[in-house]
């Protein structure tokens, strides 16, 4: 599946990793759907920007762990561009809190945000997909999805990736073969969580990474085009950490 004129719904895309995929999709020909749910002035700002070099884009604002907002995305994105051939499940938040200070809305809030999310948004696209024979879902999880990766102090944001992973795995069987669905688990972005964090711990992430380098959201968004574009893969859990899985265990 190639981008041009392909029909790109991207949620949580104001900013970070989705706002990178949504200009590496745009520059490709696609017609990128731009999504968040509170950052609006961000939202906007990179749809202008979007069509202002002669793509074409839309902002809708939207919570996407509502069920309501998810129809709503989908039926604006249709109204303008027609039937979305791509969904990128992007939208979700990282919160620390030790396990033992934990409390049962913090868990819900983890899992709404960042795995049932990817649910809705999928199931409401799959349907569609799937009746028109064609289509691409596009998960983000995280390496902290994966055995033994997940980190203390944001446990229900590691076990909501897990659940991401297991998910895109399962629903590619499920939607074989006329769907393909694929997830990109990033290591140490460059976004501007970054910003907020000192440098000592920095250099004991990049002490663990043997490319020793963050990843820039720009070049992370290529790992997104590509399983957009590859026909041949589905139910891929598309690993981009710089090699910080390789380490000694």
């Amino acid at each position: 599946m190639r981008l041009a004129g392909q029909v790109a719904v991207i949620t949580g895309s104001s900013r970070g990793i989705g706002r990178a995929v949504a200009l590496a999709f745009a520059r490709r020909g696609a017609r990128v759907v731009v999504n968040s749910r509170s950052d609006t002035d961000a939202g906007r700002s990179l749809v202008q920007s979007i069509n202002g070099s002669g793509g074409q884009a839309l902002y809708v604002q939207a919570d996407v762990s509502e069920q309501g907002n998810v129809e709503r995305l989908f039926a604006a994105a249709e109204d303008v561009f027609g039937p979305v051939d791509i969904l990128v499940n992007n939208a979700g938040l990282t919160e620390s809190v030790p396990i033992l200070e934990s409390t049962k809305d913090h868990w819900l809030r983890m899992l709404n945000l960042n795995l049932l999310s990817t649910v809705l948004c999928s199931v409401h696209a799959g349907r569609r997909m799937k009746k028109r024979g064609t289509g691409a879902i596009i998960n983000t999880s995280s390496i902290r999805g994966l055995d033994a990766t997940g980190r203390e102090g944001v446990m229900a944001y590691s076990v909501a990736k897990a659940g991401v992973n297991s998910f895109t795995r399962t629903l590619a069987k499920e939607l074989a073969p006329v769907v393909r669905v694929n997830a990109v688990l990033p290591g140490f972005v460059a976004t501007s969580y970054m910003d907020r964090v000192d440098d000592e711990l920095k250099e004991s992430w990049l002490d663990e990474i043997p490319l020793r380098q963050f990843i820039a959201p720009g070049d992370l968004a290529d790992a997104y085009v590509f399983l957009a574009e590859a026909p041949y893969l589905t139910g891929t859990l598309l690993t981009a950490d710089a090699g910080f899985t390789l380490r000694p265990g």
